[in-house]
């Protein structure tokens, strides 16, 4: 259904008599048919027209979002509760501009122990399914995630080796003899002592330290009394790994349940809203995202616990909430749903409940308190339109660098930044596989065609290209054979040394302008260009250096006697780097496709002699 663009909701209301009164999701749409907002109603109809019912003005956003609305569709659904699904995929799918939008969010390293099998491994992972693995987490920072990594080690001895699948081995590796695993894969423990060390991992995750270190002191007495004084040692320094761990860990509570507790600090104009994570009845850290825009009241906590709540993010028991919702209980139907088990969405509770939520509140204020403090990330980017008379704010901004060494192992890079910050999704590398020899020009036009010549490929509303007047000259042709001419593009030449011997600061290149411009300094736009610059060039010399040393690595291999290009390739195809090879038992490298136990014996007599210094 179509809507006269930039006529609110004059225009909205044209379509309300095709509208049904039913449950459903609806869309509403820019004249490029761009998703702007995705809603969901109980009765579509009602809530359409509730866009132009309000007995106030609607806030700046929203009547933002009514005068760029072009087109509005509607998805009918048969419950309230399929509503919800939808309206959560379709967000995550289309990203509109005017709805709650988790930008700063990540996936948090869990740790996830494979306990359907007999000799299961523990490992970091940042995607949670539904595979009968326990998972633990997730983790506020990488640095608390590997520290417990390393105590499980330390205490359990489970294997964190990267092989899913144990992998016999004819003598244990190095993480056995500094006492930080059990060897199942050499045979050095019983199935029956290897799945009691899981499950007092288990318990040590879950949070019941106290009955644990109980058990483990009494199996340490039993074995002293047995004489096992090997099994007793092992247990004593179980034991004093887990109370070295358990004593700092002075935010208990009374209960071992998992629990989320959401605190949401508003004002101005702005909102946080920050997720305190307690797991096991301890505090483990926290997690803030801030809305320079926000929907007020409650249909910012709403929108948030539907989007930050994905199906790749394990779920607690509790889900503790400032102020109740009027979706709760369907919200708390469809996590369980999605978890498997029951989810608690628990608003303004008391007693330990309330202290809790009276800590994340009061850690949300003064996070905001410190956003207002420092400047607004959308300073940057306003000041970059003002800078390059963009016809809109470009919130995504691409860079191209081209990294060589006189032709060999050339590789071309994109980065991609959105609202100021790095977007990882949208980086790229690519190999240059059409330009023989040192030709910056061709190089950076294959990767140009490579990237913008895929269907679908989401456009920037700025690309920055690393060079100066030449290598603008080359992007801006090649955009226009494409037919990509309304891309605005600029290059970054780097600073260095001009003809006349003098030293030139960074340089800004516009298409049809023969001298550089020179930006004020500490201009915010000027410094995110040279971010988005440096990044680029950081991502392109990484890739380009990996190259390389694998390269190198391969014609090194090459000389060891019976390594030819199939087996050179087979031999990277199951390790990744040299060290894996060295560390592989001699019957592994038999069993690759291709090798023999001879081939095997002799690529490793070559590495231990010629091969030595590799």
């Amino acid at each position: 259904m179509k809507v006269k663009p930039g006529s609110s909701f004059e225009g909205l209301s044209a379509v309300l008599p095709q509208v049904p009164r039913a449950c459903g999701v609806y869309l509403f749409k820019d004249h490029n048919d761009k998703v702007l907002y995705v809603g969901k109603a109980v009765n579509l109809k009602n809530r359409l027209n509730s866009y132009g019912k309000t007995p106030q003005k609607p806030d700046a956003k929203t009547a933002l979002m009514l005068r760029r609305v072009a087109r509005v569709n509607f998805i009918l659904t048969a419950t309230e509760r399929e509503a919800l699904i939808l309206e959560r995929n379709l967000i995550k799918e289309h990203r509109p501009r005017f709805n709650v939008q988790l930008r700063d969010d990540k996936n948090f390293l869990c740790l996830r122990l494979e306990v359907r099998e007999d000799f299961g491994g523990l490992r970091f992972v940042r995607r949670f399914y539904q595979d009968g693995a326990l998972y633990f987490g997730p983790y506020a920072s990488a640095a608390m995630a590997r520290q417990t990594l390393k105590v499980m080690k330390q205490a359990f001895g489970v294997r964190t080796c990267k092989e899913r699948r144990l992998m016999p081995r004819s003598r244990p590796c190095l993480e056995h003899q500094l006492g930080q695993c059990l060897a199942p894969c050499a045979g050095l423990v019983s199935l029956k002592d290897y799945q009691q060390a899981v499950t007092d991992a288990v318990n040590f995750l879950k949070g019941r330290g106290g009955p644990l270190l109980k058990k483990i002191k009494a199996r340490m007495q039993q074995a002293a009394i047995d004489l096992d004084f090997e099994r007793a040692a092992l247990l004593r320094d179980r034991l004093a790994a887990i109370k070295a761990t358990l004593e700092p860990q002075d935010m208990a509570r009374p209960s071992f349940k998992d629990q989320d507790v959401l605190g949401l600090a508003q004002e101005d104009g702005r909102a946080l809203v920050l997720v305190l994570m307690v797991r096991g009845g301890l505090v483990t850290g926290s997690r803030q995202y801030y809305f320079p825009e926000f929907l007020p009241g409650d249909d910012l906590l709403a929108a948030f616990v539907k989007q930050y709540y994905g199906e790749e993010r394990p779920l607690p028991e509790e889900i503790l909430l400032p102020r109740d919702l009027p979706e709760r209980r369907l919200l708390a139907e469809v996590l369980g749903e999605q978890k498997g088990a029951a989810v608690r969405l628990v608003a303004a509770a008391k007693g330990d409940r309330g202290r809790l939520l009276a800590l994340a509140a009061d850690n949300a204020r003064a996070a905001l308190a410190h956003k207002k403090a420092r400047p607004s990330p959308e300073e940057p980017l306003t000041d970059l339109q003002k800078l390059l008379s963009l016809p809109q704010t470009p919130r995504r901004l691409e860079c191209f660098d081209i990294s060589t060494l006189q032709g060999r192992q050339a590789v071309g890079a994109v980065a991609a930044f959105l609202d100021g910050a790095p977007h990882k999704e949208g980086y790229r590398r690519f190999r240059i596989r059409q330009v023989a020899g040192q030709d910056d020009y061709a190089m950076l036009r294959e990767v140009v065609r490579r990237h913008y010549g895929k269907v679908g490929r989401t456009l920037p509303d700025l690309l920055v290209v690393d060079g100066g007047k030449g290598q603008l000259s080359v992007v801006t042709q090649t955009l226009k054979e494409m037919g990509l001419t309304k891309i605005p593009v600029v290059a970054l030449a780097k600073a260095g040394v001009g003809a006349d011997g003098r030293a030139v600061r960074d340089r800004l290149f516009l298409p049809g302008r023969k001298n550089p411009r020179l930006p004020r300094p500490s201009a915010p736009g000027w410094l995110l260009l040279l971010r988005l610059r440096d990044e680029a060039h950081r991502f392109a010399i990484t890739y380009h250096r990996k190259r390389a040393r694998k390269e190198l690595l391969e014609s090194a291999l090459s000389q060891a006697p019976g390594i030819g290009p199939v087996r050179l390739k087979r031999l990277f195809q199951h390790y990744p780097n040299l060290e894996a090879i060295k560390e592989a038992p001699l019957e592994e490298l038999a069993g690759i496709p291709g090798f023999t136990i001879r081939a095997a014996q002799n690529l490793k007599e070559w590495l231990v002699g010629e091969g030595a210094g590799l």
